[in-house]
């Protein structure tokens, strides 16, 4: 039972001049490298996907199909700063992230991928084909 909890209060929180509260809390659960959770659902003639990108805007995502394979890549950066008239920094944050996922669909209408963007998430309809094509970049809305 010992090893459930931290036996000192710094090994649970961290101070304010070392890494971030909000970074610390989540990669100790979750682990550093997160990826976007991705629905993907099989229906006549066609896939959906569904995919989570909060703090993403429609500009930071690329989603390509080549070779039988579906892949949505992102790239983020953001900055926290304040000014101030004098003083001095303490802590200044950035930060900046990437993903990317791959899911081999097969052969599909590549001409006919469809994607939109809202609210932090993606949606692509990829229409199924018999027929064997190259890849091509989707134009996301």
């Amino acid at each position: 039972m010992n090893t459930l909890f931290p036996k000192k209060q710094d090994d649970w929180f961290p101070s304010l001049f070392g890494s971030g509260l909000e970074s610390d809390f989540f990669n100790r659960f979750f682990g550093e490298h997160t990826f976007p959770q991705v629905d993907i659902k099989e229906m006549d003639g066609r896939y959906e996907f569904t995919v989570d990108l909060p703090g993403f805007t429609k500009d930071d995502i690329e989603v390509e199909y080549r070779d039988g394979y579906l892949e949505i890549r992102g790239t983020k950066e953001q900055n926290q700063e304040t000014e101030e008239p004098d003083g001095r920094y303490i802590r200044r944050e950035r930060s900046y992230g990437t993903f990317k996922r791959s899911f081999y669909i097969g052969d599909i209408n590549e001409d006919k991928i469809n994607g939109s963007f809202k609210e932090g998430i993606l949606r692509l309809d990829v229409p199924k084909s018999d027929e064997h094509r190259g890849g091509r970049r989707i134009q996301i809305e």
